[in-house]
């Protein structure tokens, strides 16, 4: 009986040994490789807006247009400015290679006046890098 316990011991641990050994994890370099292999590329016609001269007040809107020129869909799944007098509206469904989408963002100049002004628009997606910056500039008066 003894004997028996003792194999099925053995069993156990060459059988959890062999376990433990199939489940390695690929290295950080290929899981890193297989992110950009399978990434989006997104394309802007421009990355800076400069809404020149404003009046303090006024509200301006202008976008931001791109491409997917990559392989694979691209997935906008956030999009931030550096300040709440900015808005900015981007496509919420991926936009399949070879398309266009717009990023919209809207500035309130409201009590701005007599400032240079430099926003910045970060968008995250399935690209890489995974964040594009964008800005809008203008001089409120």
């Amino acid at each position: 009986m003894r004997n028996k316990s003792k194999i099925a011991c053995i069993c156990l641990c060459v059988m959890g040994l062999l376990l433990a050994v199939s489940c390695k994890k690929g290295s950080k370099d290929e899981l890193t490789a297989s992110i950009v292999e399978n990434s989006a590329i997104i394309k802007f016609e421009r990355d800076v807006i400069d809404f020149k001269n404003l009046n303090n007040g006024e509200i301006v809107t202008g976008s931001f247009k791109f491409r997917n020129v990559g392989k694979y869909d691209l997935v906008i799944s956030e999009v931030t400015t550096s300040c709440g007098c900015t808005v900015a509206d981007y496509p919420k469904e991926p936009v399949k290679p070879g398309e266009e989408g717009m990023i919209t963002v809207t500035y309130d100049s409201k009590g701005f006046s007599g400032e240079r002004i430099v926003k910045e628009v970060s968008v995250v997606a399935n690209t890489d890098p995974a964040v594009t910056k964008l800005r809008i500039l203008a001089a409120v008066h």
